[in-house]
């Protein structure tokens, strides 16, 4: 049976499956005779590298460093097929995950930090959708700056349409200019090429406390209520953790929110600007949010100036 050959139906149909277990890379050692159960090999000039089970790697005694994740795609893709290693390579590469790639006669094998399975997961499935989460760069601010002024065309408090251009607008692009703008928390999404989400943390305290304050975000108004928002969600999340912030702070519907884990954050000692925003103004903490935390929260100066 022929190979599938088209880039989208091998994008939309990948099937990702991690495999159980963790694999390891390890150079085998010259002139012993191959032994044990080896998933896969490659003979170079300097060598035979071999990809096995850690636990088999520990039983023949073989020398390992990278301790990964083996996902297989299940769609039948053809040797000659031209896009699915670039595609699911870069979208890995945006999100700060390395891979490495081994192509089978019927599939291929991404092996990736055994830590970053779930997410790498996570990434792939948003890639069967046509979704790249990305950072930010500064000539995707025009198209940025446009679909905020889209998706905040109808107020999210009254549900009426705004009159002339939304705060969130003028917002936004003050922040970009700020000392408080934070380069890898200003991520968008990306279909086909063409940003259809955004989202942006920015520095903000707690007393001498730092931590981040979230938004504005906005997605497409046609592409709403299809995981995108979500997506961004946890990927601000995913890199705050990773840079060591101790929690998120953001103003928003708590029943939309309380899905990511946020909470009143009057229950994490820390009052909103605003008293009259109640449990709206909530908190997500953490891995290394101090339990002693006490103070009202202070966003991003041009927060201030609206």
């Amino acid at each position: 049976m022929a190979g599938e050959t088209d880039l989208e139906t091998l994008l939309e149909s990948m099937h990702p499956v991690v495999r159980n277990g963790e694999y390891v890379y390890a150079l085998w050692p010259h002139g012993r005779p191959l032994e044990g159960d080896v998933e896969a090999a490659v003979r170079e000039a300097e060598g035979l590298t071999v990809v096995l089970r850690r636990q088999e790697a520990d039983r023949l005694g073989l020398a390992y460093d990278f301790v990964a994740a083996w996902i297989t795609l299940q769609i039948h893709s053809a040797l000659e097929a031209v896009g699915l290693t670039a595609a699911v390579s870069a979208a890995l590469t945006h999100a700060g995950i390395s891979c490495n790639v081994l192509a089978g006669f019927h599939h291929d094998h991404l092996l990736v930090p055994a830590g970053d399975a779930e997410r790498a997961l996570g990434v792939l499935k948003l890639l069967g959708k046509g979704i790249v989460l990305r950072s930010e760069q500064p000539q995707d601010r025009p198209e940025i700056l446009e679909l905020t002024a889209q998706a905040f065309s109808v107020s999210p408090v009254t549900g009426q349409p705004v009159a002339g251009t939304p705060i969130e607008v003028g917002l936004l692009r003050e922040l970009f200019a700020s000392e408080e703008y934070l380069p890898e928390l200003s991520i968008v999404a990306e279909i086909g090429g063409d940003i259809v989400g955004h989202v942006i943390s920015t520095r903000a305290w707690v007393g001498e406390l730092p931590l981040l304050g979230l938004g504005p975000i906005g997605v497409a108004p046609t592409l709403q209520r299809r995981g995108i928002g979500s997506a961004l969600m946890k990927e601000t999340a995913v890199r705050a953790a990773a840079a060591g912030e101790p929690g998120i702070a953001l103003l928003g519907s708590p029943a939309y929110y309380r899905r990511f884990g946020f909470v009143p954050a009057t229950s994490r000692g820390v009052q909103p600007p605003e008293a009259v925003w109640g449990d709206h103004f909530q908190l997500l903490a953490l891995p290394g949010w101090p339990d002693d935390v006490r103070g009202t929260f202070r966003y991003a100066a041009p927060f201030e100036r609206l």
